[in-house]
């Protein structure tokens, strides 16, 4: 579908890029400090992950230098700081929608479930339960979702399961409970995978997503998105 193996390759490193430039080459305010993040599953032909979640599980321990962003012109001087991200990817706990976002800080946090994708154990090494985002003391300020196919107006086609409309309406009741500001809801997205408008069924269950992530560049949807990318 989306060309040889290695056409894909090349895309999914220049849609990792992408990202990781928006997300942390930025200055310390704007800098992303916490996100979900979905675990690639290839047999579903999801956009790879593995690059992002690996170099954002470097930065959660020891911090990271942060330079100015190809894609996010603040600055065009190098700055030399130290940020520390948390990441939470998926664990589903049931077929009925529930699925929670748990903070790792190693891949060898990740286990195989029974459909042979890798998400969280619920315990870590310390046989202490890991921290859900629902609970967590700070934001995340980055989504970083999954899709089938998207458009230019924020409609996200996923795969029927509801997961993800279903955490997103909680995180955003969460963030406005706590006065937090609202994450930005990413999608990275194969050239393929972006519609027409109007393509993509929305129902009022839905959640839009603020952005795009592709081999060329961010498409920005809403204004939160156009301000802060």
């Amino acid at each position: 579908m989306f060309g040889a193996a290695a056409t894909v390759e090349k895309f999914e490193l220049e849609l990792a890029d992408a990202l990781l430039d928006c997300m942390f080459k930025r200055d310390n305010s704007e800098s992303s400090k916490g996100l979900c993040a979905y675990l690639s599953c290839e047999t579903l032909r999801e956009v790879d992950t593995s690059r992002i979640i690996a170099e954002v599980l470097k930065m959660s321990d020891a911090g990271y230098k942060v330079y100015t962003c190809a894609y996010c012109p603040f600055s065009n001087q190098e700055l030399d700081m130290q940020i520390k991200k948390s990441l939470y990817v998926p664990r589903v706990e049931d077929k009925n929608s529930h699925m929670r976002m748990l903070k790792i800080s190693t891949i060898n946090d990740l286990v195989a479930n029974s459909m042979n994708i890798l998400e969280p154990s619920p315990i870590d090494a310390a046989q202490n339960a890991r921290e859900d985002v629902m609970l967590a003391n700070q934001p995340v300020d980055l989504l970083l979702l999954p899709g089938l196919a998207f458009d230019r107006q924020g409609r996200r086609l996923g795969r029927g399961g509801g997961y993800y409309d279903v955490f997103l309406k909680k995180y955003e009741e969460l963030a406005n409970l706590r006065k937090w500001k609202q994450p930005l809801r990413v999608a990275l997205a194969y050239s393929v995978q972006i519609l027409e408008e109007n393509v993509i069924p929305m129902s009022p269950t839905d959640i839009p997503v603020d952005a795009l992530v592709t081999a060329n560049g961010v498409i920005a949807i809403s204004s939160s998105a156009r301000e802060r990318l």
